[in-house]
């Protein structure tokens, strides 16, 4: 799992640099507040899109055929973001990036659902979250160095070589697999006809359509705004609270991933979890509206630790729907969660835009924070009061490794 731990890395970098180096895209191209959410929101938004594509690939093709494709495909948009001359560019240019690591989590994940007994995956969902969080951590203070330094072009060509490098290794390293048909031969909605009829799909994907959207659409993004314009941080000061949040998320998953075969031993264990912990969260969220400039980088470190019980749902997700069924579940999860994440990335920042004339900058973030806690309760109240029948399951494997890999060995 180690090489598609760093294909994850890679992308979790560049899902949250935007945060880091915002000030160096406004200064050059002088984009609004609303058009640096539309700039984040668009990796999450072809992200999302290529969710389905891709479970149905991974179900018929495999994981290795389909990360080799996908890494690809992000290295080459990597170097077109390093060309871009104008905001479009850029625009385009990122929008290429999340087709490319589209498939950067639900593939590691689904080969877990096939491989490993259930207690297993939670560990392995944790290490694979804790690779993105080390992404994360590279994506704040030491690229906005790197960036400071040599500049942001060259810092995105490398990390297109680095993608090639990881497709490469994939492409040499990982076993190949038999292509189980799993998805069938009909077209790409009729092949998620079960996943979008079981009840059980809704009522988690409203965790990961509010909840789960929501956290990500702040870390990854608003954070740092939110610190150097309602907080009056400097831009390096901004970018070494998100490195603490990051390496603190970092700590909490690998000790978490340490600790989840004993606490998560069954997907009712985990549901326990979320019904129990999900409030906590949404409280911190609520506190950090209210403080206002007051919130610091802490506060918003105590919210993505509250929240940490949201990371349980992918496993949930595959362990939920049998493994011929387990790509296309957790890509349709995926798809409710980026969609989720691009819509509120982006109307927090249509909603500072517009209320920041008429209410000021403070009042303005302070709203539309507001704005997403209230969201959260919605996503909370469908989680516990929508119906719980479950998709029938198929036993979850008891050994380590696929029956079906070749040379009986996992990546």
């Amino acid at each position: 799992m180690a090489v598609f731990a760093a294909g994850y890395l890679l992308s979790s970098l560049l899902r949250g640099i935007t945060a880091a180096l915002a000030p160096f895209f406004t200064r050059e191209f002088g984009v609004s507040p609303a058009e640096l959410g539309l700039l984040a929101g668009s990796y999450f938004a072809s992200f999302a899109l290529l969710q389905l594509p891709m479970g149905m690939f991974l179900d018929r093709y495999g994981v290795r055929a389909v990360m080799v494709g996908s890494l690809s495909i992000a290295a080459l948009s990597c170097l077109a973001f390093a060309a871009a001359l104008s905001f479009p560019g850029l625009l385009w240019a990122r929008l290429l990036i999340g087709i490319g690591v589209s498939a950067c989590l639900i593939a590691p994940l689904t080969a877990a659902r096939l491989w490993t007994p259930v207690p297993m995956q939670q560990r392995i969902n944790s290490w694979m979250l804790m690779a993105g969080a080390l992404g994360l951590v590279m994506g704040t203070l030491p690229s906005e160095s790197i960036a400071t330094a040599f500049g942001w072009r060259p810092l995105f060509a490398a990390l297109g070589v680095l993608f090639a490098v990881v497709a490469v290794v994939i492409a040499l390293r990982a076993p190949r697999h038999e292509r189980s048909g799993a998805a069938g031969p009909g077209g790409l909605l009729a092949s998620y006809g079960s996943v979008v009829r079981a009840p059980y799909t809704w009522k988690i994907g409203a965790v990961g359509l509010f909840n789960y959207a929501i956290l990500v659409a702040i870390q990854t993004l608003w954070i740092g705004p939110w610190l150097t314009d309602v907080g009056g941080e400097t831009v390096r000061g901004a970018s070494t609270g998100l490195l603490a949040i990051n390496g603190i998320m970092l700590v909490v998953f690998l000790v978490m991933g340490y600790l989840s075969p004993y606490i998560i031993r069954s997907p009712d264990d985990a549901e326990v979890l979320l019904r129990r912990f999900t409030p906590l969260g949404i409280g911190m969220l609520i506190w950090i509206a209210a403080l206002g400039p007051a919130a610091q980088w802490y506060h918003f470190a105590a919210y993505c630790v509250a929240a940490w019980p949201l990371s349980v749902t992918h496993p949930l997700v595959g362990q939920r729907f049998g493994p011929s069924e387990a790509g296309r579940a957790l890509a349709f999860f995926n798809l409710l969660l980026f969609v989720g994440v691009f819509l509120w990335q982006w109307s927090f920042g249509l909603m500072v835009t517009a209320l920041s004339g008429p209410y000021g900058t403070e009042a303005s973030y302070r709203l539309a924070l507001s704005a997403l806690a209230l969201l959260s309760v919605v996503g909370y109240a469908a989680f516990v009061t929508l119906p719980s029948s479950k998709p029938s399951v198929a036993p979850a494997p008891t050994g380590r490794a696929s029956p079906s890999a070749e040379d009986g060995t996992t990546p």
